[in-house]
């Protein structure tokens, strides 16, 4: 890619970030990372842990951020009533997570029926095109690492 492609690429990425600003409003004292952490629970929730819950370290996982941080976010997600906290059977020093129906609920409006409605609006958009997209910004990403060489 040349230098003109590259600006452009970054253009999109600050375009980017201020579509995913127009969101709807969420509920009081919610912010766009509580609804990430509720989203990964939902789907490691009906998948890899129907039953039991999902690890707090599994949502750090897929989130890509600190158990800290993580940690902090679960504590304020039960605190609004949107997660529960049990300890695990076979280990008590692992934490495992559920929704609640507020959270389920959550979930479905801001996540579930948004993602929804907004793929519909993008048909016209093929998943091959959507998983390019994915891999460029991906690699952006990775790449951010080594920056500190370049001046």
């Amino acid at each position: 890619m040349d230098t003109e492609h590259l600006k452009k690429l970054l253009d999109s990425c600050f375009l980017a970030k201020r579509i995913v600003e127009t969101l709807p409003k969420l509920p009081e004292h919610m912010k766009p990372r509580h609804i990430h952490v509720l989203s990964v629970v939902h789907e490691l929730q009906g998948s890899e842990c129907p039953e039991s819950g999902c690890r707090v370290s599994d949502v750090s996982t897929r989130l890509e951020i600190t158990m800290p941080s993580v940690t902090k976010l679960v504590g304020e997600l039960q605190q609004l009533g949107m997660l529960e906290k049990t300890g695990d059977v076979a280990d008590g020093r692992v934490i495992r997570l559920r929704l609640t129906q507020e959270g389920t609920d959550c979930v479905e409006r801001y996540v579930l029926r948004l993602h929804r409605a907004w793929a519909e609006e993008m048909k016209d958009i093929t998943n091959e095109q959507a998983e390019d997209v994915i891999r460029i910004l991906s690699q952006l990403r990775e790449t951010t690492g080594s920056k500190k060489t370049w001046i």
